[in-house]
């Protein structure tokens, strides 16, 4: 992956075990919830990674209907 990004761990509410934000330069900084179980943190950085390997970003598509997206391709 030729992206470049910063990884942060921060306190994150509710059910939300990461997220991801990028810049218009295309620098991505990746939030992962820093309550999560070491391997909860890991499966949370490969979700955040695919939604920048897939450009999810830049899309029109509702953020429900990404994250179902994504839920399905884990479970295959």
């Amino acid at each position: 992956m030729d992206e470049e990004y910063t990884v942060y761990m921060v306190p994150l509410p509710g059910d939300i075990n990461g997220a991801v934000r990028v810049s218009p330069d295309g620098w991505a900084s990746i939030y992962i919830n820093d309550w999560l179980s070491p391997m909860a943190r890991k499966r949370a950085f490969k979700h955040e990674l695919q939604h920048i390997a897939n450009d999810d970003f830049y899309n029109s598509k509702p953020i429900e209907e990404v994250e179902e997206c994504h839920d399905r391709k884990s479970n295959n």
